[in-house]
Protein backbone atom coordinates (compact mmCIF):
# COMPACT_ATOMS: atom_id res chain seq x y z
CA UNK A 1 0.00 0.00 0.00
CA UNK A 2 1.12 3.44 -0.79
CA UNK A 3 0.99 5.91 2.60
CA UNK A 4 1.16 9.82 1.97
CA UNK A 5 0.98 13.22 4.02
CA UNK A 6 3.32 16.61 4.21
CA UNK A 7 3.94 18.53 7.39
CA UNK A 8 1.86 22.03 7.54
CA UNK A 9 4.74 24.48 8.42
CA UNK A 10 7.91 22.72 6.85
CA UNK A 11 9.59 24.35 4.15
CA UNK A 12 11.37 22.53 1.70
CA UNK A 13 14.50 23.80 0.76
CA UNK A 14 16.74 21.92 -1.12
CA UNK A 15 19.30 21.72 -4.05
CA UNK A 16 16.75 18.08 -5.50
CA UNK A 17 13.19 17.83 -5.44
CA UNK A 18 13.17 14.67 -3.98
CA UNK A 19 15.23 12.26 -2.00
CA UNK A 20 14.94 7.96 -1.69
CA UNK A 21 14.37 6.93 1.77
CA UNK A 22 15.83 3.82 3.13
CA UNK A 23 13.84 1.57 4.90
CA UNK A 24 14.33 1.18 8.62
CA UNK A 25 15.21 -2.75 9.74
CA UNK A 26 12.24 -4.05 11.86
CA UNK A 27 9.69 -1.81 9.88
CA UNK A 28 6.85 -2.55 7.08
CA UNK A 29 8.92 0.71 4.69
CA UNK A 30 9.59 -0.98 1.43
CA UNK A 31 10.65 2.20 -0.44
CA UNK A 32 9.87 5.99 0.09
CA UNK A 33 10.82 9.19 -0.95
CA UNK A 34 10.60 12.50 1.29
CA UNK A 35 10.16 15.60 -1.18
CA UNK A 36 8.34 19.00 -1.99
CA UNK A 37 5.13 18.68 -2.27
CA UNK A 38 2.77 22.11 -3.92
CA UNK A 39 -0.07 21.32 -1.02
CA UNK A 40 0.06 24.15 1.29
CA UNK A 41 -2.95 25.30 3.90
CA UNK A 42 -3.20 28.84 2.45
CA UNK A 43 -1.47 28.72 -0.95
CA UNK A 44 0.97 31.36 -2.30
CA UNK A 45 3.84 31.44 -5.07
CA UNK A 46 6.46 33.43 -3.16
CA UNK A 47 7.94 30.69 -1.44
CA UNK A 48 9.15 26.78 -1.59
CA UNK A 49 7.03 23.58 -1.19
CA UNK A 50 5.83 21.91 2.09
CA UNK A 51 7.78 19.06 3.19
CA UNK A 52 6.31 15.70 2.34
CA UNK A 53 6.50 11.96 2.70
CA UNK A 54 5.41 8.78 0.65
CA UNK A 55 6.29 5.57 1.46
CA UNK A 56 5.25 2.05 0.20
CA UNK A 57 4.20 -0.46 2.71
CA UNK A 58 4.35 -4.05 3.07
CA UNK A 59 0.93 -4.25 4.90
CA UNK A 60 -1.77 -1.78 6.19
CA UNK A 61 -0.25 -0.41 9.52
CA UNK A 62 -1.50 -1.91 13.01
CA UNK A 63 -0.64 -0.09 16.77
CA UNK A 64 3.01 -1.81 16.60
CA UNK A 65 3.84 -1.48 12.81
CA UNK A 66 2.57 2.29 12.88
CA UNK A 67 5.11 3.07 15.62
CA UNK A 68 8.28 1.62 14.12
CA UNK A 69 7.35 2.75 10.77
CA UNK A 70 5.91 6.32 10.58
CA UNK A 71 6.28 7.42 13.84
CA UNK A 72 9.94 6.83 14.03
CA UNK A 73 10.01 8.79 10.37
CA UNK A 74 8.16 11.68 11.75
CA UNK A 75 10.73 11.70 14.80
CA UNK A 76 13.75 11.91 12.32
CA UNK A 77 11.77 14.95 10.64
CA UNK A 78 11.10 16.73 14.25
CA UNK A 79 15.40 15.38 14.44
CA UNK A 80 16.36 17.51 11.39
CA UNK A 81 14.02 20.58 11.88
CA UNK A 82 13.99 20.32 15.44
CA UNK A 83 10.06 20.83 15.56
CA UNK A 84 7.18 18.63 16.10
CA UNK A 85 4.92 19.01 13.32
CA UNK A 86 1.59 16.82 12.94
CA UNK A 87 1.20 15.29 9.46
CA UNK A 88 -2.15 15.81 7.05
CA UNK A 89 -2.25 12.46 5.64
CA UNK A 90 -3.20 12.10 1.90
CA UNK A 91 -6.20 9.89 1.28
CA UNK A 92 -6.02 7.84 -1.88
CA UNK A 93 -2.44 9.28 -2.66
CA UNK A 94 -1.84 6.94 -5.54
CA UNK A 95 -0.81 3.35 -6.81
CA UNK A 96 3.04 4.10 -6.72
CA UNK A 97 5.35 6.29 -5.40
CA UNK A 98 6.80 7.61 -8.60
CA UNK A 99 2.99 8.57 -9.02
CA UNK A 100 2.48 10.45 -5.80
CA UNK A 101 5.55 12.54 -6.27
CA UNK A 102 5.36 13.54 -10.10
CA UNK A 103 1.56 14.43 -9.06
CA UNK A 104 2.15 16.74 -6.21
CA UNK A 105 5.43 17.53 -6.85
CA UNK A 106 6.01 21.78 -5.84
CA UNK A 107 7.40 23.90 -8.73
CA UNK A 108 9.68 25.69 -6.34
CA UNK A 109 11.80 23.51 -3.88
CA UNK A 110 15.06 25.22 -3.34
CA UNK A 111 15.99 29.17 -2.95
CA UNK A 112 20.07 29.28 -1.27
CA UNK A 113 19.30 33.08 -0.29
CA UNK A 114 16.50 32.03 2.00
CA UNK A 115 16.23 30.47 5.61
CA UNK A 116 12.90 29.45 6.84
CA UNK A 117 12.04 30.76 10.22
CA UNK A 118 13.55 28.64 12.80
CA UNK A 119 15.15 26.13 10.34
CA UNK A 120 18.56 26.04 10.84
CA UNK A 121 19.94 24.75 7.69
CA UNK A 122 18.99 24.81 4.09
CA UNK A 123 19.31 21.40 3.41
CA UNK A 124 17.04 19.52 5.97
CA UNK A 125 15.04 17.36 3.61
CA UNK A 126 18.74 15.88 2.57
CA UNK A 127 18.77 14.94 6.41
CA UNK A 128 15.88 13.02 6.50
CA UNK A 129 17.19 10.50 4.15
CA UNK A 130 20.68 10.44 4.85
CA UNK A 131 19.29 9.64 8.32
CA UNK A 132 17.50 6.53 7.64
CA UNK A 133 20.52 5.52 5.33
CA UNK A 134 22.52 5.82 8.38
CA UNK A 135 20.66 4.35 10.83
CA UNK A 136 20.61 0.81 8.47
CA UNK A 137 24.09 0.43 9.46
CA UNK A 138 24.13 0.83 12.81
CA UNK A 139 24.34 -2.71 15.16
CA UNK A 140 20.95 -3.51 16.90
CA UNK A 141 21.88 -2.64 19.90
CA UNK A 142 22.90 1.32 18.77
CA UNK A 143 19.93 1.42 16.86
CA UNK A 144 17.54 0.81 19.87
CA UNK A 145 19.60 3.18 21.68
CA UNK A 146 19.38 6.11 18.98
CA UNK A 147 15.39 5.88 18.23
CA UNK A 148 15.16 5.63 22.36
CA UNK A 149 17.39 9.06 22.70
CA UNK A 150 15.55 10.69 19.71
CA UNK A 151 12.01 9.43 21.22
CA UNK A 152 13.18 11.85 23.95
CA UNK A 153 14.67 14.56 22.16
CA UNK A 154 11.35 14.95 20.43
CA UNK A 155 9.65 14.69 23.75
CA UNK A 156 11.47 18.01 24.57
CA UNK A 157 10.38 19.53 20.99
CA UNK A 158 7.07 18.59 21.75
CA UNK A 159 7.02 20.09 24.97
CA UNK A 160 8.92 23.42 23.95
CA UNK A 161 5.60 24.29 21.04
CA UNK A 162 3.16 24.04 23.48
CA UNK A 163 1.48 26.96 25.27
CA UNK A 164 3.04 29.13 27.57
CA UNK A 165 6.67 27.05 27.32
CA UNK A 166 8.48 28.96 29.91
CA UNK A 167 6.26 27.06 32.57
CA UNK A 168 7.35 23.90 31.04
CA UNK A 169 11.02 24.94 30.81
CA UNK A 170 12.98 22.99 33.43
CA UNK A 171 10.76 20.15 32.02
CA UNK A 172 12.18 19.78 28.32
CA UNK A 173 15.33 20.97 29.28
CA UNK A 174 15.83 17.73 31.84
CA UNK A 175 14.41 15.69 28.72
CA UNK A 176 17.04 16.99 26.09
CA UNK A 177 19.68 16.31 28.57
CA UNK A 178 18.20 12.66 29.49
CA UNK A 179 18.69 11.89 25.50
CA UNK A 180 21.88 13.20 25.70
CA UNK A 181 22.47 10.71 28.61
CA UNK A 182 20.42 8.04 27.23
CA UNK A 183 23.61 7.86 24.27
CA UNK A 184 26.25 7.95 26.54
CA UNK A 185 27.76 4.72 28.44
CA UNK A 186 26.54 3.42 31.77
CA UNK A 187 28.65 4.47 34.48
CA UNK A 188 31.17 1.71 34.53
CA UNK A 189 33.64 0.81 37.98
CA UNK A 190 36.46 1.66 37.80
CA UNK A 191 38.36 -1.60 39.43
CA UNK A 192 37.97 -4.75 37.77
CA UNK A 193 36.64 -6.84 40.09
CA UNK A 194 34.90 -4.37 41.85
CA UNK A 195 36.05 -3.10 44.85
CA UNK A 196 33.80 -1.99 47.85
CA UNK A 197 34.34 1.43 49.28
CA UNK A 198 35.39 1.60 52.69
CA UNK A 199 34.97 4.22 55.37
CA UNK A 200 37.71 6.05 56.33
CA UNK A 201 36.82 6.76 59.59
CA UNK A 202 35.77 3.09 60.89
CA UNK A 203 37.67 1.05 57.69
CA UNK A 204 34.21 -0.81 57.55
CA UNK A 205 32.71 -1.65 54.05
CA UNK A 206 30.07 0.49 53.00
CA UNK A 207 27.19 -1.77 51.95
CA UNK A 208 27.76 -2.79 48.68
CA UNK A 209 29.05 0.35 47.22
CA UNK A 210 31.85 0.42 44.68
CA UNK A 211 33.70 3.13 43.03
CA UNK A 212 32.03 4.11 39.66
CA UNK A 213 32.15 6.72 36.85
CA UNK A 214 29.14 8.59 37.01
CA UNK A 215 26.55 9.37 34.26
CA UNK A 216 28.05 13.32 33.83
CA UNK A 217 31.47 11.65 33.25
CA UNK A 218 29.91 9.16 30.99
CA UNK A 219 28.22 12.12 29.19
CA UNK A 220 31.67 14.07 28.78
CA UNK A 221 33.23 11.18 27.31
CA UNK A 222 30.58 10.69 24.72
CA UNK A 223 31.00 14.27 23.81
CA UNK A 224 34.89 13.71 23.43
CA UNK A 225 33.88 10.66 20.95
CA UNK A 226 31.28 12.90 18.71
CA UNK A 227 32.29 16.21 18.80
CA UNK A 228 35.36 18.16 16.85
CA UNK A 229 38.44 18.67 19.91
CA UNK A 230 38.06 22.12 18.97
CA UNK A 231 34.55 22.24 20.54
CA UNK A 232 34.79 19.63 23.07
CA UNK A 233 35.46 21.22 25.26
CA UNK A 234 33.55 24.20 25.20
CA UNK A 235 30.82 21.87 25.01
CA UNK A 236 31.83 19.90 28.16
CA UNK A 237 31.87 23.23 29.80
CA UNK A 238 28.34 23.72 28.69
CA UNK A 239 26.75 20.35 30.17
CA UNK A 240 28.79 20.45 33.35
CA UNK A 241 27.19 23.61 34.31
CA UNK A 242 23.43 22.25 33.23
CA UNK A 243 23.52 18.88 34.35
CA UNK A 244 23.01 19.06 38.28
CA UNK A 245 21.63 22.52 38.32
CA UNK A 246 18.69 21.42 35.82
CA UNK A 247 18.40 17.72 35.50
CA UNK A 248 19.34 16.43 38.85
CA UNK A 249 17.94 19.09 41.24
CA UNK A 250 14.61 18.49 38.96
CA UNK A 251 14.31 14.95 39.46
CA UNK A 252 15.61 14.59 43.24
CA UNK A 253 14.28 18.05 44.75
CA UNK A 254 11.90 19.19 42.46
CA UNK A 255 13.39 22.49 42.16
CA UNK A 256 13.06 24.34 39.06
CA UNK A 257 15.32 26.23 36.77
CA UNK A 258 14.11 28.07 34.90
CA UNK A 259 13.06 30.64 37.15
CA UNK A 260 8.83 29.49 36.36
CA UNK A 261 7.41 30.68 39.04
CA UNK A 262 8.22 34.31 38.68
CA UNK A 263 7.40 34.02 34.96
CA UNK A 264 10.37 32.10 33.28
CA UNK A 265 12.18 33.64 30.66
CA UNK A 266 9.24 35.66 29.07
CA UNK A 267 9.15 37.68 31.87
CA UNK A 268 13.13 37.81 32.36
CA UNK A 269 14.06 38.51 28.57
CA UNK A 270 15.73 41.78 29.83
CA UNK A 271 17.47 40.28 32.93
CA UNK A 272 18.60 37.04 32.23
CA UNK A 273 18.96 36.14 28.50
CA UNK A 274 21.36 32.98 29.74
CA UNK A 275 18.16 30.98 30.24
CA UNK A 276 17.14 31.02 26.43
CA UNK A 277 20.48 30.46 24.90
CA UNK A 278 21.02 27.77 26.94
CA UNK A 279 17.21 26.47 25.59
CA UNK A 280 18.73 26.99 22.15
CA UNK A 281 22.48 25.38 23.03
CA UNK A 282 21.46 22.62 24.50
CA UNK A 283 18.85 21.44 21.68
CA UNK A 284 21.64 22.16 19.08
CA UNK A 285 24.00 20.22 21.36
CA UNK A 286 21.72 17.36 21.40
CA UNK A 287 20.57 17.39 17.56
CA UNK A 288 24.09 17.51 16.96
CA UNK A 289 25.27 14.41 19.25
CA UNK A 290 22.07 12.47 17.81
CA UNK A 291 23.02 12.98 14.10
CA UNK A 292 27.19 12.47 15.01
CA UNK A 293 25.82 8.78 17.23
CA UNK A 294 24.53 7.30 13.75
CA UNK A 295 27.15 8.97 11.72
CA UNK A 296 30.15 7.69 13.53
CA UNK A 297 28.96 4.09 14.50
CA UNK A 298 28.38 2.96 11.30
CA UNK A 299 31.63 0.54 10.99
CA UNK A 300 29.23 -1.82 13.34
CA UNK A 301 27.63 -2.49 10.26
CA UNK A 302 30.21 -5.06 9.49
Amino acid sequence: MIWAAHFPGLFYNCEHASYDLTPFPDSIIQAGKVFASNRQIIPTEDHNGTVAIALELSSNPNESTYYKSIERLKNLVCLSYTSLQQEQRWENPGESLDEVVTSNLAERFYNPDVRYGEQLDWDLPLRIAAYSQNIAGLSPENQTKFWQALQTFCYARQIAQLPNPQYKYTLYMTLHLSSINQLASEPQSLHTPAVHLVCPECNETLGGLTHSTSHLAEIKNLIDRLVPSEHAQRNKNFIDNLFHRIRSSFIHRGEFAGSEDVGGFIALFDSNVELLENDINLKVLNRSLLEQFIVQNQEERL
